[in-house]
């Protein structure tokens, strides 16, 4: 990175530019000390546009990695960088994260700070799970979101999210949590349960999400198709089948996801059909749940 662009990005008098900023993505040590030299020259209102238009960029286009600055303002003085930064390591696999995520889960003043933490640490509960984090790393997860869950003077929103990023585990307290989340809890409550099923990638959760599916609540059934999809049975197709005709763009784009994730010749049959739709949103992902499909299917992309 040269001296011109760190001078671009704290002149608050030249916009932002996406040039600029996909210079930073998979940045090198020397650009990222560079930036940090740079750092305390730029304004708090320019610092927040700069993170957030990374996060935007990184949204859009999965092959950006802003990780390595993500993580170094997992310190900021800001609590809205903070929180942006944390949100930012969602889909982080570096294990040196582990650690400063944690520490901000449990130790940060900021609720919403400990959630966005909640939430990037489940990437690596996920890791966890499939045996690909050494021992020491799954048990400082395992130990941190624990205790926030069992924390009952904590947030409810840090709680909860916690106790989706624990659900890849699924100890017999998070079971528990789950259970009386989807039993008990308000709509809020309620989804996050219903994502937890899915996010523990069991079986046992699918008579309550097909259940889940029939809810009077447009945001439980659209977290229960999502949790059908990671579950991927083949038999929630048919109920999943049954939600193309939600009346509700998101929960049908979420069905088609899911019969997309689950496939097989019913999936496909359905997906085929929502190709003439009439709604741009749910054609869009019907193509691409079917090309997932013929990806998995037919990995080479041969046809015979």
């Amino acid at each position: 990175m040269t001296d011109s662009i760190l001078r671009e990005l704290a002149d608050e008098s030249r916009p932002l530019l996406h040039s600029s900023l996909l210079q930073l993505s998979g940045a090198s040590p020397e650009v990222v000390a560079g930036v940090e030299s740079a750092w305390s020259s730029i304004s708090p209102q320019r610092k927040n546009d700069i993170v957030a238009r990374m996060l935007e960029l990184a949204g859009d286009n999965p092959e950006l990695d802003f990780d390595e600055l993500f993580l170094r303002l997992l310190n900021d003085p800001s609590e809205d960088l903070r929180e942006m930064a944390a949100r930012g390591l969602w889909e982080c696999e570096d294990r040196a994260a582990i650690r400063p995520l944690t520490d901000l889960l449990l130790g940060d003043p900021s609720a919403a700070v400990r959630s966005a933490a909640a939430v990037s640490l489940g990437r690596f509960a996920i890791l966890a799970a499939e045996g690909k984090l050494i021992a020491r790393d799954s048990d400082r997860l395992s130990n941190a979101l624990m205790a926030v869950v069992r924390n009952e003077g904590e947030d409810q929103d840090v709680v909860w999210r916690s106790v989706e990023a624990a659900a890849p585990f699924l100890t017999a307290d998070i079971a528990k949590f789950i259970e009386e989340g989807y039993r008990d809890g308000g709509s809020k409550v309620k989804q996050s349960a219903v994502h937890a099923m899915g996010r523990s990638a069991d079986p046992r959760w699918l008579p309550s999400l097909t259940s889940a599916l029939d809810s009077d609540d447009a945001a439980i059934r659209y977290q229960a198709a999502g949790s059908c999809g990671m579950i991927g049975d083949p038999s929630a197709v048919p109920h999943l089948i049954s939600l193309l005709q939600d009346g509700d763009t998101q929960v049908e784009v979420a069905a088609v996801r899911a019969l997309g994730a689950i496939g097989g010749d019913l999936a496909k049959r359905a997906l085929t059909r929502c190709l003439d739709f009439g709604d741009q949103d749910v054609e869009e992902a019907a193509e691409a749940a079917l090309n997932e499909i013929d990806a998995i299917e037919d990995p080479t992309g041969f046809s015979f």
